[in-house]
């Protein structure tokens, strides 16, 4: 249950985001994510390509974190992965304007909930 769990969450991670913004994301692109939080915030072009940069690049260095990591039972490869999620949004948070950081921080809030109800429905 425990090699589940993990799968899932590394899943989630490697989707970013949480990760990211809306179910079904984790089967996205990046630039297929960042078109999607370009509608959900109304990125101007320059923002949606830093943000779609941001995500290529993120997308890569979590790759390489699991290939050479523990896999995906390896508490540490986890931590790195969660850790390279929250300077991925401190990033794209930093291209923001108020109105967007608001909106950002609920399309992250909703996320970490819904993966905390699955986990919960897991162990269950």
């Amino acid at each position: 249950m425990f090699k589940k769990t993990s799968l899932l969450a590394v899943l989630l991670i490697l989707g970013f985001s949480s990760i990211y913004f809306a179910q079904g994301m984790g089967r996205m692109t990046p630039e297929e994510r960042a078109k999607q939080l370009t509608e959900q915030l109304k990125l101007d072009k320059n923002q949606t390509k830093k943000v779609e940069a941001i995500m290529k690049k993120s997308q890569e260095e979590m790759m390489k974190i699991f290939e050479n990591g523990g896999g995906f039972g390896d508490p540490a490869t986890r931590e790195k992965m969660m850790k390279l999620r929250q300077e991925s949004n401190d990033k794209i948070m930093k291209l923001l304007n108020d109105d967007q950081k608001t909106e950002f921080k609920k399309i992250i809030e909703e996320q970490r909930k819904r993966m905390e109800e699955r986990r919960q429905n897991r162990e269950n």
